[in-house]
């Protein structure tokens, strides 16, 4: 009989370590946003008038508007 042996070389455990840390690092981030989570902003009436303004008054890209290139 024929025995056949495998061995293990230096870029197949480098992949291992490599692949484990990026699986435990993934494990701590979904592990760390259930922990802490984010919540809602909280903003006040005044930040919140000014985000709509600057929405509404910038950038407007309106395919009714012939004035524009697009």
């Amino acid at each position: 009989m024929i025995k056949i042996e495998k061995e293990v070389g230096c870029m197949t455990m480098l992949g291992y370590v490599v692949w484990g840390f990026v699986i435990i690092m993934i494990a701590f981030g979904f592990f760390m946003q259930k922990k802490f989570g984010t919540g809602t902003p909280n903003k006040s009436d005044n930040q919140t008038m000014n985000e709509e303004i600057g929405r509404n008054t910038t950038n407007n890209n309106n395919t009714n508007n012939p004035s524009g290139p697009f």
